[in-house]
């Protein structure tokens, strides 16, 4: 079956979906006596629609939080409000370091959680404050129509001044690369060169800053042909390693054990390194230059919520091995390795409670 463009965008908007440190993770099949190895420890909770994780050199570990829009917004409709934030813990203490960022909802029935678009990744500004990625879910027309305070969703910006430095859904409306329907919804970036590379899971694209906001396709990530029929690719993760060498992961329109991840050489053309696994939604490189992923859930998104899981991804061999997390993973979203043996993760991303977990041996 076709899977168009725009409903999966839709499941991403509905559902919360989309610089490393190291985890020293085997890429061997797991015996079944480390089922009981691993632990999932809950590091901070009532995190607002959380996205991406970040972990840095001094131990601080950042979270972008996507907000919930405006609460008490009515059923059916889109409100902004500045209810995005980055939540920051370092050893012992923990808070929202930024506070005030766009975020966007839909207003949800009484009791539903509200899944908002905002703040999904975050770097450390080397100037101060820090470099955000923000989701959106539409074309810069939509956006205008939401309000001037809307203007920094579907962006790169810094939060020292709210200043745009890569506006992603600009691009996309303008030149729509992929040649489907127009459609941004940035996801997650890392440093490249003096700008910075981002994926964008409404646009199937991956898009190239510079200084002064100048943008050009990086690459447009192809669809999935399946048997059922072609699945939009639907890019979120990304990864850069040290030889310059990316890794972007895609949904592959959330098929079961159809999602990819993607190879990138220095001057080189993409190339699957890995499938199989289903709904990735984020990759972090580990110590050894492997990969670790996230599948939000390992099931179709339509019905029940289901456990996510984590894998382990040889860079050379493209071996994938799934991390025991024994269930415990509900709508993860973001992952990233801290350094010590352990990984972070956003879990219960969908709503007002999430948490961020740590999963250690």
């Amino acid at each position: 079956m076709q899977n168009s463009r725009s409903s999966w965008k839709r499941i991403l908007l509905t559902s919360g979906v989309a610089g490393a440190l190291a985890v020293p993770l085997a890429v061997a099949p797991a015996a079944a006596t480390d089922r009981t190895d691993w632990t999932v420890q809950v590091i901070a909770s009532g995190l607002k629609n959380p996205r991406g994780v970040t972990a840095l050199r001094d131990g601080t570990v950042l979270v972008a939080e996507a907000g919930e829009g405006r609460p008490g917004c009515a059923v059916g409709e889109k409100c902004v409000a500045a209810t995005g934030a980055v939540f920051a813990v370092d050893g012992n203490r923990q808070g929202r370091v930024v506070t005030g960022l766009a975020s966007v909802a839909e207003g949800a029935e009484a009791g539903a959680p509200a899944s908002a678009n905002g703040p999904s990744n975050v770097l450390p500004d080397h100037r101060g404050g820090y470099i955000v990625v923000s989701g959106l879910g539409g074309t810069t027309g939509e956006r205008t129509a939401l309000g001037a305070d809307a203007a920094t969703l579907g962006t790169v910006f810094r939060t020292s001044d709210n200043k745009v430095l890569a506006d992603l859904t600009d691009h996309e409306t303008r030149l729509n690369p992929d040649g489907g329907d127009v459609h941004a919804n940035p996801w997650s970036l890392v440093r490249s060169g003096c700008g910075f590379l981002t994926t964008d899971a409404g646009a199937n694209t991956v898009i190239r800053s510079a200084p002064g906001g100048r943008t050009s396709t990086a690459a447009v990530v192809p669809k999935n042909e399946l048997p059922s029929g072609a699945a939009e690719s639907v890019p979120t993760g990304i990864a850069k390693a040290a030889d310059g060498t990316v890794y972007v992961a895609d949904m592959s329109g959330g098929q079961v054990d159809a999602s990819r991840i993607w190879k990138i050489a220095p001057g080189g053309e993409p190339e699957v390194l890995a499938t199989g696994m289903t709904n990735l939604v984020d990759i972090a490189l580990d110590e050894k230059g492997d990969l670790l992923a996230l599948s939000y859930s390992q099931a179709p998104l339509a019905g029940p919520p289901q456990p996510g899981a984590v894998f382990a991804v040889g860079t050379g061999t493209g071996d994938v091995t799934e991390i025991p997390t024994d269930g415990k993973l509900k709508q993860p979203t973001g992952i990233e390795a801290d350094g010590n043996g352990g990984v972070y993760i956003t879990n219960k991303t969908l709503g007002t409670d999430g948490e961020l977990v740590h999963l250690s041996r």
